[in-house]
């Protein structure tokens, strides 16, 4: 069959004209309107966000300039620490385990010890003595965060001098923890 052959009366071509009316104006009148009219309804929250996004954007940069502001005119708030009497190491021992049994830590072992000094770094004359206390902790991270948090906190002067964490095969929850706090006592 030759396409140059084929011709189309004009019934058929009628028909095809009026087929192609009818689906273009069933097209713009249920199909085009009922689009733009959501697009329509879209608008005022496109709006909207635009204004949410912009306000936001000028709060972020307002709270970024007082922050800024604020660290540099914030003065450090230092605490006072106490150094206590070396007659009182047995009472900051027993802090330091009701502190452990509060966030559900196990001590194996507390040690406290001397730490030796040489002349040249004597603090203070012979008056203050570095002490190191010696855990040996099994605990979950979490809990060894918020017990150390606490120590530091304390108003005795304690500070970390060593950690060491370590798995423990039978509870994997659990870790094994040699923590070495330093303080210092006076004569």
């Amino acid at each position: 069959m030759n396409l140059s052959s084929v011709q189309l009366d004009k019934q058929k071509k009628i028909l095809i004209v009026i087929f192609s009316v009818l689906i273009i104006y069933v097209d713009t009148t249920f199909i085009l309107k009922s689009q733009t009219a959501g697009i329509k309804s879209l608008n005022p929250k496109i709006a909207r966000l635009k204004n949410d996004l912009l306000n936001l954007n000028r709060d972020l940069n307002n709270m970024r300039a007082k922050g800024k502001q604020g660290l540099a005119t914030e003065k450090v708030i230092a605490r006072p620490l106490k150094i206590i009497p070396d007659n009182q190491v047995s009472g900051l021992l027993q802090d330091i385990a009701s502190l452990a049994n509060k966030f559900d830590i196990r001590i194996g072992q507390i040690r406290p010890i001397r730490e030796t000094i040489n002349a040249k770094n004597a603090i203070a004359g012979d008056k203050i003595t570095p002490i190191l206390i010696n855990l040996d902790l099994t605990c979950d991270y979490h809990n060894l965060g918020k017990f150390i948090n606490e120590l530091e906190n304390l108003q005795v002067f304690l500070s970390v001098q060593e950690l060491r964490i370590s798995t423990q095969l039978p509870d994997y929850m659990k870790q094994k923890v040699a923590l070495v706090l330093k303080t210092y006592v006076t004569k």
